[in-house]
């Protein structure tokens, strides 16, 4: 039979020299032959920058765009031009991570800690601090909140801060370069919506019943992903150079956390829109019905 041919980009984490992708699933569904079986014929490339992700998208060249929701809800409340198809993953919390020479959150007394401003709101850190470690934010501890991941990753990569709550993949990009993650620190600051899978609202209805065939296969292919730890471990190895170490802790600690059933989870959605733009006409539930795909919401 024919194949309808899809082209689906991703981008690499922003401001780091490695190489990582939050969602790497695509090669392994091409390889193992996934999206053949649903009658596609999917290319998975590298574009980096999401400006000109848009632009392929817009332009045609490509068909579905994987973004960081905060980046992919900005545009939409910017242009009204996107949908979104599903999300890979509606929730991963934040680790702390510090100098290797704290070993615990208590350690950090008379230090300072970083946390993007968006994700730190309503997050009672004065209490959390208090409750783990014994100490008060303010007088034993100062809390920094930059505009960015990228900035408070960068912020403990120079010393200007000893400490930074970080999404996992940043982490882990800061465990290689020696920091050490603060296991006593509770989940407290989430990552939300970090795998949100886009179109054009024009493609939307062009290809609804590709993008539907699409879904179906990545569903299915995430859940390969998630159940061959070996098989996971070698195409981030052969795709991105991660270590064995680096390979491992991204499959034990970050696509562990993969929702296969690529819907956006309400609560999570709510918690972006409170994030990105807390006075958005008709909140969350009217963001939801201009841009998500029908029966892609859950709850």
């Amino acid at each position: 039979m024919s194949l309808a041919r899809l082209n689906v980009m991703y981008g690499h984490l922003e401001g780091t020299e490695a190489k990582f992708a939050r969602d790497p699933s695509g090669y392994l569904s091409i390889e193992k032959g996934i999206y053949q079986k649903h009658g596609l014929e999917v290319s998975w490339r590298h574009v980096q920058g999401t400006e000109e992700r848009y632009r392929r998208l817009e332009s045609g060249e490509a068909d579905i765009s994987f973004v960081v929701g905060r980046a992919s809800l900005q545009h939409f409340l910017a242009t009204q031009s996107t949908r979104l198809l599903g999300c890979a993953m509606n929730s991963c919390s934040y680790y702390l991570v510090a100098d290797a020479m704290f070993k615990a959150v208590k350690d950090l007394r008379g230090k300072t800690v970083a946390c993007r401003e968006g994700p730190a709101r309503g997050v009672p850190f004065a209490q959390v601090f208090q409750e783990s470690a014994g100490l008060k934010l303010g007088e034993e501890l100062t809390l920094r909140l930059p505009d960015s991941d990228q900035e408070a990753f960068h912020l403990l990569m120079g010393g200007q801060v000893q400490a930074a709550l970080l999404p996992r993949p940043y982490g882990f990009m800061a465990e290689e370069k020696g920091f050490k993650r603060m296991v006593d620190w509770p989940a407290v600051v989430d990552d939300t919506l970090p795998i949100s899978i886009e179109t054009t609202a024009v493609l939307a209805q062009e290809k609804e019943h590709e993008f539907g065939a699409f879904l179906e296969a990545h569903r299915e292919g995430i859940r390969y992903l998630k159940a061959n730890r070996d098989e996971a471990k070698r195409i981030l190895g052969a795709k991105f150079g991660h270590s064995d170490l680096l390979a491992a802790k991204t499959w034990d600690d970050y696509l562990i956390c993969m929702d296969d059933g690529l819907t956006v989870d309400f609560t999570h959605l709510e918690k972006l829109v409170a994030q990105v733009a807390p006075n958005t006409p008709g909140g969350a539930r009217q963001v939801a019905a201009e841009w998500l795909i029908p029966g892609s919401l859950r709850g």
